[in-house]
């Protein structure tokens, strides 16, 4: 595992890196790179870092608005379980899917078949 190496968090790179998407109506699967250069692992524990749940449920609900459009805002969240850890050079397939009947997006992160993380985005009423 690596650590990052920059020392400037302004300059540090926030924003997953996409190495493909499927789309298949409401059901979005996104292929992640997870680059030691993120500033999400800074600081994060210096000996091990790891990719803070937080960013998790922030990309979740970035990626959600990217791929289905605008969802309105996210009232709530539900379900929410953290199993595995995400590190630097992992790659991910975090998948979304838009429940609109149930106004949420369920969304997980998972690392071959080893699930990282999953919940669901509670979308406020139309």
């Amino acid at each position: 595992m690596e650590k990052p190496s920059s020392t400037n968090w302004l300059d540090s790179q926030t924003e997953p890196e996409i190495l493909s998407v499927l789309r298949d109506g409401n059901l979005v699967e996104v292929d992640i790179l997870m680059s030691v250069e993120l500033f999400q692992f800074q600081g994060h524990f210096p000996e091990q870092p790891i990719f803070p749940g937080v960013a998790q449920l922030d990309w979740a609900a970035r990626l959600s608005a990217k791929y289905f459009g605008n969802l309105g805002t996210i009232v709530g969240l539900s379900q929410i379980k953290f199993t595995n850890l995400i590190e630097p050079g992992d790659r991910l397939c975090l998948t979304l899917e838009l429940q609109p009947e149930k106004r949420r997006v369920f969304f997980a992160f998972k690392q071959g078949e080893n699930k990282c993380s999953s919940g669901c985005l509670e979308l406020s009423p139309k």
